[in-house]
Order: C-alpha cells, then structure tokens, then sequence
C-alpha cells in the first residue's frame, strides 16, 4: 500500500487508547479531544437532533478497509488491510490510517450488523457524510439502486428487503476523485498550500441505522411567524394511514392537523437571537411514530431603517452581523471535527468574544453543530461547499459542467438543514469558484431564493456580480469580478446582499436600494505561534499580512483599529461583516485560535468590548440618531 507522508509521522500526544487500537498514526499536531478519542466514544450522540427516535443504532467505530484499484478489481475485497476508525476519513490521524486516497483507487469498509426485521416495520440506514461516490451492499446485493454522489450532504437507504434476523455483512465502496466533476470539494487540495487543505475521502460523519413503523414522518419544515405567533409544521409522510400528526409543544399545548399543524403560541411568546437563544421543544406523533424536535421564533429579513438605509433585521429590528470566517478543519480530523465537544468549544469562544455570527465557510458540518448553534445562540451563514477554486472564470467549461450536481447539493443542504433557525442566510459562490456564467449565476441565486424564502440570499460573495455590484477602483481586490448596474425596476435581482472581499480591508460597496452591503471576508491578521504550527514557521502566512502583527501587542493593535472602521462602516449601513478567521488552518495562522485550539491569541474581553461598540453604533446609526 502506498504511504503518505502523513502516514508516515509520529507526533507527540496521541492518545495511549488509540495508539494501542490503530498503532501510530498522528497528524502534525492534535488537539485535547483527538487526544481523547476511542474507538468506543467516537461520535456517539444521537446525530439528527431535529427528528429524534429512541430505537436506532450507532455504527461508529472500527470497520475493516482496504484499498483497491479502479480499473480491474475484479469484485469486492477477500482480504483486508486493517482497521479504520468511522467516522473519520483516511487521510485523518483519527481515522487510524492517514493515508491520501489516489483517484484511481477504491476505498472499501465493511462491518457486520444485527438486524431484526419485522412486519409492518422497516429498517433505514443512513450516512451523514461520504465523500463522494458511494455503493452499499448487505452481503451480495447492493442497496443503492444509483450510487449517491456528494461529500457534504447526508443520505438515507431503506435496507429492508436486504437484510436478514441476526448478523449482517454491511459494506460500502467509495469512489473519491477530488477534483474533475465535482462541485462539493470545498478547499480540498492534491497538493495542500496557501488557502487549500488536506484532502477527505470517504465516510466522515455518522452512520447509524433505525428500525421506524411503516407508516411515519419522513421529514419535516418549519415556518415561523413571528408577527402572527405561529409556527407552521409541514410533515411529509410515508406510508400514509389515516391517522393524523399531533404536535404536543412544551409548556404551549397539543395541536394537530392532516400533514399540517399550526401551532398558535400564547401571548407573551419568546423570540429566538443570538442574546435569547429561546426554543420551543416538541414531541410529534403519527400513528406508532414518535419524533421529538424544536423550533425557534424568528424572522430574518433586509428592511430601510430610519434613514431610509437597507440593512438585516432581525425579529423586526435592525441588526449588524459581525461575525467570522469559519472553516470546521481539524488537525487530527481534518473536515471531522473531533468530538462534538470540539466543536462546541470553537463556537463559545465566538460567543465570549463578542460575534454573534460565523459564516460557515465551504463546508457543511454535522446536523449536531448546526443545533449546538441554535442552543447557544450564534447565527449562520451557511455556504454551499463549491468545486475546484481554480476554476474562476466564468467563461471555463467546467463551470457550466459541475452547474447541475451543485443545484442539486444546493437543494439537499437546504433541505437538511431547514429547520435550524440559527442559519439565516445562504451563499451559493465563493469568490467565483466554479461560477458559472450570468444566466445560471442568477438561476441558482433566484432558485434558492424561491426554495427557502424564510432566509436571505447572500450575492455572490466577492466574485462575479451581474446583478449590481459596483466597479472599483484599481487597487481593490476582485476589482475585476464585482462589477455591472442594477437590473431595470420590477426585474428580478435575486441575491439579497452586495458581497466585498478585501484584506486587509475594511471598505463597503456603497448603500443601495435592493440589495444590503456586506463584508463578505476581510482582515486576515496573520500571528504564528511557535509550537502551534503546523508546518515549520517559514511556511506560515496570513491573507492580511504578517509583519506587523508577529507580537501579540500588535496583533490586537491592529485588529482593534480594524474594528475602529467597521464601526464607521457601519454607521453608513454596512449591514455585517466576516472576520477571517476563527483558527488558523493548516499553514494559515490568521485565525483567533491556533489551529489545535489551545491558543487564543487575543484577550476575550478586548475584542467583546470593541464588537459590541460596533453593534451600538449600527443600532444607533439606524435609529436616526
């Protein structure tokens, strides 16, 4: 088999369970978590907190794996090459292998499985996340009728048919090419540097199995109303009986309805924000289904403040978003992150400095995150993952080529996620990665718009712009790519925001009728600490610079006069804005944490008080005063 020469090091501070269970394989560095991580404790919460059942099973842990050729493998494999940790991809230390998967090669798992069919039941099998073409089987046949293709989005077999009472042989080939047609590579590199990482290859998040009644809720939405006081809940069902769905809401009451519930909330209800992260717990019954969730009381909307400036509103109010860039990489996990206490950790760091946002950057994460936000109250911009970063023209084939998987990826992880309230915006494209020309640009933007009409529609987040974005000065950064007029009144524009990119930055587009102006990512401070490197410090960089912000006293120099133009952008109705970035990744040192977070650069409570004075002077500014 062929080693990578990550495979190859042995790093300090691996954890004694996972070297005796795998050997040693260890990133550059880990973090406390990974350090932690055993094959028992891997990923064990329940992994779909928005439709909760008590009767499921967690496949996490270690399978067998082996590596084959595409061309002439003759079946699937006889023999194994030993053990990997799931749910993390084999170019992770976690996973037990770290070894890079070539194009031309098939990685195979396989593990046995007890099932116990009944009548009038079934049994689903589901994966949160295999990058990217994935075939299952239970013992000779195979369960996917097509192959799922898509690394970032979560998919459902209904095993059934297939499976027998007691042990089963479950296993699964992935087809992992990276780049070629594929639109959800996200920053996956051959050949890792500057802004590109490590690249993931098969299962990477939760795959679990759960036995449900014929008759069930397959999934549901959620509409709320905040100026009516309802929620509205649209089940889909399957296998549909006669029986009605009842809603029991904690603390509010029992409602029901034939696929559709109105809940009506009392007087007096709770709005969900970022301050008041209010959630309404409730239990949903359809027959001899029983699902639990929660929703929040929300609105997101652009509105003119008193000025007549359009900025966001939240639940009626103006609100500045001031977030980060947020990338969810890991050392030892690379696109797993490793544990969900990990995770947690990177988002109250985000909420004790102040933000009241992130933009989840190219990446989608585990369903538990995205609920971890709505718990502590932290709201999303949430990123379709794109395709090749180098492909940033609009006039390149390829463009138009992987135009149909990422529509359908786009509706997947809209569909997903819908009923998270902390996401309050989509962003189809980044900064021209694999953006197609103006006619299918304005087809997704106006696709997702219609889809979801409960978010905002981020423009194209610093690239290409056809639907009035400004031409700027030389000097400007993607001074090429955002530029055209406002389409004639009454015409479609799709996207709700004008989107800059500039480092160091801060600037705006400036204030407009249609569409309110965002920071889409600026300063980029870079500040290496020794010890926390991933590679050695001559390889490090930050997209802001990195030679006045080597000391600590500098960098919170900088990023405090950083913040000092924010706030005057602000006051002119900058709508939000994306610091680059919540840690640093792999070579990228221009994150608030070290990318094994055990450092935080700056001091909580400095940029907690420079971000609320921020806040103060939108509001104020939006108030008229």
């Amino acid at each position: 088999m062929k080693e990578s020469s990550i495979g190859r090091k042995i790093a300090a501070g691996l954890s004694l369970a996972l070297l005796v269970a795998f050997g040693a394989v260890a990133a550059p560095m880990m973090t406390q978590w990974g350090e932690k991580v055993t094959p028992e404790s891997a990923w064990r919460g329940y992994p779909r907190p928005q439709m909760v059942r008590e009767n499921w099973t967690n496949l996490n842990g270690k399978w067998d794996y082996a590596v084959t050729s595409v061309t002439n493998t003759p079946g699937r494999p006889t023999k194994w090459d030993g053990k990997i940790l799931v749910p993390f991809a084999i170019e992770s230390a976690l996973s037990g292998v770290g070894r890079l998967l070539e194009p031309n090669e098939f990685l195979w798992y396989t593990r046995k499985i007890e099932c116990d069919p009944k009548p009038g039941e079934r049994i689903l099998l589901h994966f949160g996340g295999v990058d990217f073409r994935t075939m299952v089987f239970i013992g000779h046949d195979e369960v996917t009728d097509v192959p799922h293709e898509g690394g970032q989005n979560p998919f459902t077999l209904d095993i059934t048919d297939y499976v027998k009472k007691g042990e089963n042989e479950l296993t699964v080939c992935v087809w992992d090419p990276t780049d070629d047609f594929i639109n959800s590579r996200g920053k996956q590199c051959f050949k890792p540097a500057g802004c590109f990482y490590t690249r993931v290859s098969g299962i990477w998040q939760t795959v679990w199995m759960e036995t449900v009644p014929n008759c069930r809720i397959e999934k549901y939405t959620v509409v709320t109303d905040i100026d009516e006081g309802t929620a509205t809940l649209n089940f889909c069902l399957a296998g549909r009986g006669t029986d009605r769905v009842t809603v029991s809401v904690d603390g509010v009451g029992e409602f029901d309805g034939d696929g559709k519930v109105v809940v009506k909330l009392p007087s007096g209800f709770k709005h969900w924000s970022p301050e008041s992260p209010a959630l309404y717990n409730f239990t949903a019954k359809y027959g001899k289904d029983v699902v639990k969730g929660y929703f929040g009381m929300r609105k997101i909307e652009k509105r003119k403040d008193a000025k007549g400036v359009l900025r966001f509103f939240l639940n009626n109010k103006p609100y500045f978003m001031i977030g980060t860039l947020d990338q969810g990489w890991w050392p030892d996990g690379l696109l797993t992150p490793p544990s969900e206490e990990g995770m947690e950790y990177d988002v109250k760091v985000l909420k004790d400095c102040g933000f009241n946002m992130l933009r989840k950057h190219i990446k989608v994460e585990p369903q538990q995150y995205y609920a971890m936000c709505d718990r502590l109250g932290i709201l999303v911009v949430q990123d379709l993952p794109s395709g090749d970063g180098r492909s940033i023209s609009p006039e390149r084939a390829d463009t138009v080529r992987r135009y149909w998987l990422g529509r359908q990826e786009m509706k997947e992880m809209m569909d997903d996620l819908q009923s998270f309230p902390s996401i309050v915006m989509w962003n189809p494209y980044n900064e021209g990665w694999s953006q197609p020309g103006e006619f299918l640009t304005h087809s997704m933007l106006d696709f997702t718009r219609r889809h979801d009409p409960t978010r905002l529609v981020n423009g194209p987040s610093g690239c290409w712009d056809w639907e009035g974005g400004h031409l700027l000065p030389k000097g400007w950064a993607w001074n090429d790519r955002v530029w055209s007029k406002h389409k004639p009144e009454g015409e479609c524009e799709a996207a709700d925001t004008v989107d800059l990119h500039l480092y160091r930055g801060p600037d705006m587009f400036p204030v407009n009728d249609r569409r309110v102006s965002f920071l889409g990512e600026f300063g980029g401070l870079g500040h290496p600490v020794e010890g926390h490197l991933w590679k050695e410090a001559k390889g490090s960089w930050g997209y802001g610079g990195i030679a006045d912000t080597k000391t600590r006293e500098g960098l919170e120099k900088t990023y405090l006069g950083l913040m000092e133009k924010v706030g005057l952008l602000a006051e002119k109705g900058l709508g939000g804005s994306v610091y680059t970035q919540t840690t640093d990744v792999e070579v990228e040192v221009n994150g608030l944490l070290t990318y094994d977070r055990k450092v935080l650069k700056y001091d909580p409570a400095v940029l907690k008080k420079a971000h609320e004075a921020i806040v103060r002077r939108a509001e104020s500014a939006a108030s008229g005063n």
